[in-house]
């Protein structure tokens, strides 16, 4: 309980705030987290969880088994064909939850180490509280970052648009993975949530036409159904089944040139804000808050602290951020003859050498931030 006597204020309480406020009660920290929310509402839809973010939850005591175990990856092309299957294996677990019920696990973990969670307060750089140490983990559209980093660049649209809906499964997945549809410009992801009762459509599509920035804008479901009537398979079904739709622009962003100042730090979205092609969003801000804890708990001088934690974070946190990029262009392959050469190389992989493209991120998936 090393950190016992300080105080640390966690501004926001999405997944990567809630996941630092554990972290740092767990080291016996006085935390403190204010969400400008007035309730903890189901918000949200599926979000998958690799085995470097399960490392991390396990590590703060705990249980993630109520995710949906998937059982790999299938790559299809835009008529619902086979293309490739990456298995998982016995040593790469990978779960899928409702991103209502991994904030709800988080939520009483944090209750459970004596966090207090504050709602229905916006705090900014001016309204800052006296803490020791002030986590900004507050999103992609964070109030800090700026203040951290005022020469950082600006977000620039990505070319890129994304739509998500969860619908209820047709019958119910007991044991099921992540399936991608891939077409000219579009994607399309799906996979099953809450013991398989309800299924996650996640779409992607290339569009000169922007779109705010954040998930939570509605949109037509219509629309939403005839921009993706290109696709076979289990797809059409689905969409069919779409009620509440929401669509937003992804952008791309460039890490701040520095991620804190002073007693203020980045965490998260606040700091790497990522394309969502690799899947990695919530499991790189759940690594940022389990190595932002040991940092503060390891060193004594503030600036040793916090700069220790950004040199360890960036550089791979920058390839991850790469790594989704390139995914955007392998999904959405618009020349067809591209296609087809990138579509049958998937295939021959899989075939031949099944676990040649699964080892390709060894890197990403084996890393273990607790240890």
């Amino acid at each position: 309980m090393a950190l016992t006597g300080q105080r640390i204020a966690v501004i926001g309480g999405g997944l990567g705030g809630r996941c630092a406020a554990r972290c740092f009660a767990k080291r016996g920290a006085e935390v403190e987290v204010f969400e400008a929310a007035p309730a903890f509402t189901e918000v949200g839809a599926g979000i998958q969880v690799s085995p470097n973010g399960l490392k991390v939850l396990r590590a703060l005591g705990l249980d993630p088994s109520d995710g949906v175990l998937s059982r790999g990856l299938t790559l299809n092309d835009h008529a619902g064909r086979r293309v490739a299957i990456l298995p998982n294996g016995d040593n790469r677990e990978l779960r899928l939850f409702h991103r209502a019920d991994l904030l709800s696990l988080l939520e009483a973990a944090c209750r459970a180490a004596g966090v207090t969670l504050t709602l229905g307060t916006k705090v900014t750089p001016d309204t800052a509280p006296e803490a020791d140490l002030i986590v900004a983990a507050d999103g992609v559209n964070s109030a800090f970052r700026a203040h951290v980093a005022p020469d950082a660049a600006q977000a620039r649209y990505s070319g890129q648009t994304a739509w998500r809906a969860v619908v209820e499964a047709p019958r119910a997945i007991g044991e099921a993975g992540v399936n991608v549809y891939m077409g000219a410009g579009q994607h399309v992801v799906v996979y099953p949530l809450r013991g398989g009762r309800y299924i996650n459509l996640v779409a992607g599509e290339d569009t000169a036409d922007s779109a705010p920035e954040g998930w939570r804008h509605g949109a037509p479901r219509d629309v939403f159904q005839k921009t993706f009537a290109q696709f076979g398979g289990p797809v059409p079904a689905l969409l069919e089944r779409a009620e509440k739709v929401h669509h937003w622009g992804l952008y791309r962003h460039d890490l701040p040139p520095r991620w804190s100042s002073g007693n203020v730090v980045l965490l998260g979205d606040a700091a790497h804000a990522m394309l969502p092609y690799l899947a990695q969003g919530a499991c790189m801000a759940f690594e940022d808050a389990y190595e932002l804890a040991r940092c503060w708990e390891a060193f004594d001088h503030t600036d040793e602290s916090l700069g220790t934690y950004e040199r360890r974070r960036a550089p791979r946190v920058s390839k991850v951020m790469a790594e989704a990029r390139a995914n955007a262009t392998r999904f959405h392959h618009g020349n067809p003859l591209a296609r087809f050469i990138g579509h049958n190389a998937l295939r021959a992989a899989s075939t031949l050498a099944p676990g040649l493209i699964s080892r390709r991120f060894d890197w990403l998936y084996h890393f273990d931030v607790t240890a």
